[in-house]
């Protein structure tokens, strides 16, 4: 067991020992003045006033995305009548190919029909000569 004290004690000189060499270490001391470089209210003033930067810069972003959106949108439904309009011309356009095929064919009969119709007269003649 009194072992067990002198080890507790010998690690709590070891702590006290160690604390003194830290104490005496000048890294310490800069590492303590960096971090209040950081957190100190100078810092915060400066991360405050980039953040604002970044916000202002992000907000500008964000309106011309909604102009060039708006943009987009009209783009759009111009596409939309002018796809209204192209659908109305085809359908006219199918119309007028219609009356002018009906045409061409009535003025002009179908040759498959009318050979048809001279083999029924060469049938009928050769019937009636029987």
């Amino acid at each position: 067991m009194e072992n067990q004290g002198k080890g507790k004690n010998n690690t709590n000189n070891n702590n006290n020992n160690n604390e003194e060499r830290n104490m005496n270490n000048p890294n310490q001391f800069r590492s303590i003045a960096n971090l209040w470089q950081q957190n100190s209210p100078l810092a915060w003033g400066e991360m405050y006033n980039e953040y604002i930067q970044y916000i202002t810069s992000m907000t500008e972003i964000y309106k011309e995305y909604i102009k060039s959106s708006e943009k987009m949108s009209e783009l759009y439904k111009e596409l939309a009548v002018n796809t209204e309009r192209m659908t109305d011309l085809y359908k006219e356009s199918v119309k007028s190919n219609q009356r002018m095929t009906n045409h061409w064919l009535n003025k002009f009969p179908n040759p498959s029909s009318a050979k048809e119709q001279s083999r029924e007269k060469q049938v009928n003649k050769l019937k009636d000569k029987k």
